[in-house]
């Protein structure tokens, strides 16, 4: 009443609620225009090729990769939140287009489908950098975080408890068999054979003979990884087997994975690995031939912290003829014991040098950045997925979205 003359017009009965177009509603800026034009000019036949041509038409492979790529750039990890944000946010409905819209079950098998393929996703981003005159290898740090598994030790058995368990198991199945022996007998006494042993087993043997063989397979997985040092106090995730007890850097002791990261000078991440070891000593050389690949260049000097340094390790850059400086204690700090091993000594003594000080010096900012980002820019600290090969798949997925934030804020960058 009256309100006309003070406020602008109010009303929710309007025939069209968005622009014409959803890109209209959004900021010239948005980060979906970057992602669509990036993943627009990828050829993504490989991706193709997994599908058949029989039966319903398939998603197309350039449009779940747009919105995994985009929702990892958001913080965004579940298939489920996807589908909802596709219903609710505006960067996410304009790289869905104007067909119909994939379910929760379609995005999240598509991440599954594809994971063998996000490592080269990874390495047209690098391209794409490369192209652009940026992930430069004049020094390139390598570095390891450890990231949380999808499972807890909730869902684990220690291997004292798996011997017990499997010894109680085997019990009871013995004792089920035989009361089935002495009913199957009676019953044959009573009414003859007619040659059916019991119709199948009873849900109670089957049952425990299912929680018998999983014991009994985590047993024996953790005797293959531990050998003769596997104790009683080790122990197993019934929900991720492959996942391995790891402190990570908030001091908690979980189930994780170990992510590698080798980083270019301006902070892109050039190449990925993922393994169960919870030590980094045996990274270096497998990351210095994944930045090959990805590249096709050589790394002018390589940066790594003390987590890497092995005797190994430094003959292997010596016969690559390969340039690094690998911290021989924390910090600088002056070891307790005189180095062993000569190529051990012989980088105690390089790094002593100002220079090496001084280049060493930019390991921490360019090889822990990456991880940080990752974990609280963008929100992923834990996987979703279970099993190193779907794990690593997703490692890499996560990083091809860290390269695209990255080329994106440096080309928005002032001049």
């Amino acid at each position: 009443m009256g309100d006309e003359g003070r406020f602008k017009r109010y009303g929710q009965g309007q025939g069209s609620l968005l622009p014409a177009f959803v890109s209209d509603a959004l900021e010239a800026s948005d980060p979906a225009f970057f992602i669509n034009d990036v993943v627009d000019s990828l050829d993504l036949r490989q991706f193709e090729e997994r599908y058949s041509a029989d039966g319903e038409h398939a998603y197309s492979p350039r449009l779940l990769l747009k919105l995994w790529l985009y929702a990892a750039t958001q913080g965004v990890y579940s298939g489920r939140e996807i589908a909802r944000r596709l219903r609710r946010d505006l960067g996410f409905r304009y790289l869905a287009g104007d067909g119909t819209q994939p379910d929760f079950r379609t995005i999240n098998r598509f991440r599954v489908r594809h994971r063998e393929d996000f490592v080269w996703v990874l390495r047209a981003t690098v391209d794409l950098a490369r192209r652009s005159g940026m992930a430069k290898l004049g020094v390139v740090a390598v570095d390891g975080t450890k990231l949380r598994a999808n499972t807890s030790r909730h869902k684990a058995m220690s291997y004292g408890r798996m011997r017990k368990e499997e010894q109680r198991l085997e019990a009871e199945v013995q004792e089920i068999l035989r009361r089935m022996e002495d009913v199957n007998k009676r019953e044959d006494d009573e009414h003859g054979s007619d040659g059916d042993s019991g119709g199948g087993l009873p849900a109670e043997l089957q049952s425990r003979a299912e929680r018998l063989a999983k014991i009994r397979a985590l047993r024996e997985q953790l005797e293959q990884e531990r050998g003769a040092k596997v104790e009683d106090r080790h122990q197993k995730s019934f929900a991720d087997p492959e996942a391995q007890m790891m402190q990570t850097s908030d001091g908690a002791l979980v189930y994780a994975y170990n992510a590698q990261a080798a980083v270019s000078e301006d902070g892109l991440i050039v190449a990925t690995g993922l393994t169960t070891a919870v030590r980094d000593t045996e990274h270096l050389p497998p990351m210095l031939d994944a930045v090959a690949k990805n590249t096709s260049e050589e790394i002018g000097t390589v940066l790594a912290d003390n987590g890497y340094l092995t005797e190994a390790n430094l003959e292997a850059l010596a016969q690559r003829k390969q340039r690094g400086l690998i911290a021989v204690s924390r910090e600088f700090r002056l070891p307790r014991r005189w180095p062993k091993g000569p190529q051990t000594r012989r980088m105690h003594r390089i790094l002593r040098l100002p220079w090496a000080k001084a280049l060493y010096g930019r390991r921490k900012t360019q090889g822990e950045r990456q991880f940080a980002e990752v974990k609280h820019a963008m929100g992923f600290r834990r996987f979703m997925l279970r099993g190193k090969a779907k794990v690593r798949g997703e490692w890499d997925l996560v990083a091809a979205a860290f390269n695209l934030r990255r080329l994106r804020a440096m080309t928005l960058a002032p001049a």
